[in-house]
């Protein structure tokens, strides 16, 4: 700052340049995303909307404070961009174009928020600030659960708890659902486990807060997230491997393995139907079947460009509602985040999702694979959680899940890039 500067705007701009406002800034935010569910609960749409608003405020005046240490060469990457201006030029033929003006605000909001903790907090700071984030929200859902099934043995309504802590049916937290619940808890037990690995935090900390993080995946008993550990465990083994490999014998592995499962992938298509049929008495099955047959059929009706982006879907709007009547239940999402996608900004918008994933997960598992720092594996680990429970849930396209996307998607772009060595 020169002589001149007005001290308050000297005042202003060291503190919005400081690196402890940067990390409390990515503790809040981290907070405010992961717990939608809770503020909407408590102080309403509107508030969680004001929260989030001034978030975005605190944003700007951040990156323009470093606007000289940002690298913003490489701030935005070019898979992203296309991705969100497509659903938010889908606004034009939008079926239901006011629920898309504020699903686009919800999602370039978020977005928004988690570039600029990408581009003032290194990986193993944003690890550190996931970890701090979820600690709080695990112990808090925990204590919670044992309030509502242990001493009230009853509901805690608005918070969507149901008390089932004792009876084994699969406990919410402060996420909403179990499978929400699960999901973030498994995030966390990988965090926890780099946390503990690259003696980010103390080992007393780090023990319990994995012990903390494997009760909380126990008590959810999800059957998407049992499925989504399984596949994440075979992942992080065979990354486990890999690391340890010279660069020659790694490449001809991965080779191999991606063979063996894209050869998987075509024999589970070929037999699908078999699949489905000896699958068909699962409850949980039969449920998401009833509504992605539904979705399909109304995705045919707009193949190319979708019905509109509307991220969580509105309750009273079609055709939204004819879903929820024919399901006989209240969707938030099309429980599957390639049909959801499909739906919502048609084949175009599901191609750029999938060259969105692709192009982040083959980022971050390269430097999962050849970083020495076992910082890198969480990406794609995170990423897997996101993708493979992305075929039961829709997380990964909002709030939460599409926060983690976004940061990962900006974290491997930072490191890789082809632009961010140009000026």
């Amino acid at each position: 700052m020169s002589e001149t500067t007005h001290p308050i705007a000297e005042a202003a701009y060291s503190f919005f340049s400081h690196a402890r406002f940067a990390k409390a800034f990515s503790l809040v935010v981290l907070a405010t995303v992961l717990g939608t569910h809770l503020l909407r609960s408590v102080v309403g749409t509107a508030g969680l909307t004001a929260i989030i608003a001034t978030e975005l405020v605190l944003a700007a005046l951040m990156l323009v404070a470093r606007r000289r240490v940002v690298r913003w060469n490489a701030f935005l990457p070019i898979s992203l961009a296309v991705f969100v201006a497509w659903c938010s030029i889908s606004y034009f033929w939008s079926y239901y174009p006011k629920a898309t003006l504020l699903g686009i605000a919800s999602q370039l909001s978020i977005a928004a928020l988690a570039l600029a903790i990408s581009a003032t907090r290194d990986s193993i700071q944003l690890i550190r600030a996931v970890g701090d984030v979820l600690r709080v929200f695990l112990a808090a859902s925990l204590a919670l659960e044992i309030i509502a099934g242990v001493l009230i043995d009853g509901p805690i309504q608005f918070l969507g708890i149901r008390g089932n802590l004792v009876n084994g049916e699969g406990i919410q937290g402060l996420f909403g659902s179990r499978n929400a619940f699960m999901l973030v808890a498994l995030i966390a037990a990988v965090t926890f486990i780099i946390e503990w690995r690259t003696k980010s935090v103390t080992r007393e900390v780090a023990g319990w807060s994995i012990v903390g993080a494997v009760l909380c995946v126990l008590l959810a008993a999800s059957p998407v997230g049992f499925v989504t550990a399984l596949v994440v465990a075979g992942v992080a083994a065979l990354l486990a491997g890999l690391r340890k490999m010279e660069a020659g014998v790694r490449r001809g592995t991965e080779i191999a393995a991606g063979s063996v499962a894209v050869l998987a992938l075509i024999v589970a298509w070929a037999l699908r139907g078999r699949i489905l049929e000896a699958l068909s008495s699962s409850e949980v099955l039969q449920y998401r079947l009833s509504l992605w047959s539904e979705e399909l059929r109304l995705a045919a009706m707009k193949p190319l460009e979708g019905w509109g982006w509307v991220g969580l879907w509105p309750r009273k709007t079609q055709p939204f509602t004819v879903m929820n009547s024919g399901s006989g239940d209240i969707h938030s999402s099309g429980l599957n985040i390639f049909l959801d996608a499909w739906l919502q900004v048609g084949i175009v918008g599901l191609a750029l999702l999938l060259i969105l994933l692709g192009f982040a997960y083959a980022r971050s598992w390269r430097l999962g694979t050849s970083k020495k720092s076992e910082i890198y594996t969480w990406a794609p680990l995170v990423l897997t959680m996101l993708i493979i429970s992305g075929l039961a849930e829709s997380t990964a396209l909002t709030e939460w899940g599409w926060l983690f996307v976004v940061l990962i998607v900006a974290r491997s772009s930072a490191e890789l890039s082809w632009r961010r060595d140009k000026n």
